[in-house]
């Protein structure tokens, strides 16, 4: 399975936003279900939540998706599988110093994915 780039996508676009000036965004690591090709596989997915509409942007693979939050987590199953975590920019900038790389840092999916 080719890897994709949604940790490194998701930080990207909040560094981008955040860093000199106030921030409203959120970043979501999360267990999520496959579709398509991927369907019955649960792997490790990286996206951003803007706080003040509660929409998911997610920028991963030349994406360029912005819907709700409910509808985005429903499709990828996110509430139901229940292994998630939600970063505060500055907790963002801690992790990406202390690891070293854009994620994921607490997330451990059930399949290692």
């Amino acid at each position: 399975m080719k890897l994709g780039d949604c940790y490194e996508a998701a930080a990207n676009f909040v560094m981008d936003r955040c860093l000199f000036g106030p921030c409203h965004y959120t970043i979501v690591h999360a267990e999520v279900a496959g579709q398509g090709p991927l369907e019955g596989v649960n792997f490790g997915h990286a996206y951003v939540i803007d706080t003040r509409s509660n929409l998911v942007i997610d920028r991963s693979n030349g994406r360029n998706v912005t819907m709700p939050r409910d509808a985005y987590e429903d499709l990828g199953k996110i509430n139901e599988i229940g292994n998630f975590r939600e970063y505060e920019w500055k907790e963002v900038r801690r992790k990406m110093v202390e690891y070293e790389h854009y994620g994921p840092w607490d997330l451990e999916t059930s399949t290692g994915l």
